[in-house]
């Protein structure tokens, strides 16, 4: 189908404004989260022989260990740890309290929205560093964002789902940290997914899938030059999807939307115009499931048409994007061309000759 700019409902200022604000709270919530999951679990004094020793636990799991016998210097350190802290506590419970108020305002205005389940993960992985810089969102949950970035209600494509995937990216050019990314100390998705309910476990007749005692499933895709992902991530991503290749292309897009329940979390999701023909691929996809084609198709319509009319400055479809478009995505692009009348244009904005 052939979607006109017309068919897209855009967004208000105030809707914009809105959003913006939205967005500027969360981003200074996940930056007093990480300082405070950065701070030692606990600081302490114990007694020993009828001395006070300074002891600090980094993590829940630590025994704690002795900084020293009690002096003036771990004194004032031990006050700097314990204002620090509170100051965090009071400074998150503050920003929890600004978000909850602007999601409210957010979803009064009719504005896409994100199931709390999939934005309770998203929220963890943000804050221990893994979205954007490990992983993106793939598959309807992108919709969301894509909206989002192009300040218009869709016709069709953000269709709920139960389904969540996430596309494993680290060390591509997808990644926000770039194709050398610095791996010490990282969690992985099992870990985080684990940190949040105990429950999930890996699918051992699906390995690139964990669910969790109410059938839950998270799903981590991976394209074939990514692997072996790490010896530590128990996830076992299929390593022939090499479609997958195509959602590291581009410029991902980062937003941040609002939950059902009046939260806010963020979305780093692949490059709209790569994503719309990887959805029209797909509809083609003989090996694809018949039932899912043509939703398929919607999303890679709508999508692309939305790139058109909203994203022409930051995601052109040019003559450099289209020769960046591996084979197989060279005729899809062509018939939506030649279905629209779309002649790309070069950086100048002179027509292909």
């Amino acid at each position: 189908m052939i979607y006109k700019k017309q068919d897209f409902f855009e967004y208000s200022a105030e809707s914009q404004r809105v959003r913006a604000n939205l967005e500027q709270t969360y981003a200074a919530w996940v930056d007093a989260r990480r300082a405070f999951d950065a701070m030692p679990v606990s600081m302490y004094w114990s007694s020993k022989e009828g001395a006070d020793y300074l002891c600090v636990k980094q993590t829940s799991h630590d025994n704690g260990s002795s900084l020293g016998r009690r002096s003036p210097q771990l004194e004032a350190q031990y006050s700097n740890h314990t204002e620090a802290k509170a100051r965090l506590k009071e400074r998150i419970h503050a920003l929890d309290a600004q978000l909850t108020e602007r999601a409210g305002l957010y979803r009064r205005l009719r504005l896409p929205s994100i199931p709390d389940r999939q934005a309770e993960i998203l929220r963890k992985l943000d804050t221990e560093g893994l979205l954007g810089t490990d992983l993106m969102v793939v598959g309807t949950n992108a919709f969301i964002a894509y909206e989002l970035a192009c300040g218009a209600k869709f016709p069709t494509g953000n269709e709920e789902t139960e389904d969540f995937d996430m596309a494993w990216c680290r060390g591509t050019k997808a990644s926000l940290l770039g194709q050398t990314a610095n791996t010490t100390g990282r969690k992985t998705l099992f870990a985080v997914l684990k940190s949040l309910d105990s429950s999930y476990q890996i699918n051992p007749r699906k390995p690139y899938q964990a669910v969790n005692q109410t059938g839950y499933e998270v799903e981590l895709l991976a394209a074939p030059s990514t692997h072996p992902l790490p010896k530590f991530e128990p996830f076992e991503p299929m390593v022939t999807l090499i479609e997958q290749e195509w959602l590291l292309q581009g410029m991902p897009l980062s937003v941040v939307v609002a939950t059902v329940r009046g939260r806010a979390c963020p979305l780093y999701v692949p490059d709209p115009r790569w994503m719309a023909l990887h959805k029209l691929w797909l509809a083609k996809k003989p090996e694809r499931s018949p039932a899912k084609k043509p939703k398929d198709q919607r999303q890679g319509e709508v999508l692309l048409d939305a790139t058109r009319f909203f994203l022409g400055d930051s995601h052109p479809l040019n003559i450099d994007f289209v020769l960046s478009l591996p084979e197989e995505l060279q005729a899809h692009f062509n018939a939506w061309c030649e279905s629209r009348h779309y002649v790309p244009q070069d950086g100048l904005g002179r027509l292909a000759s």
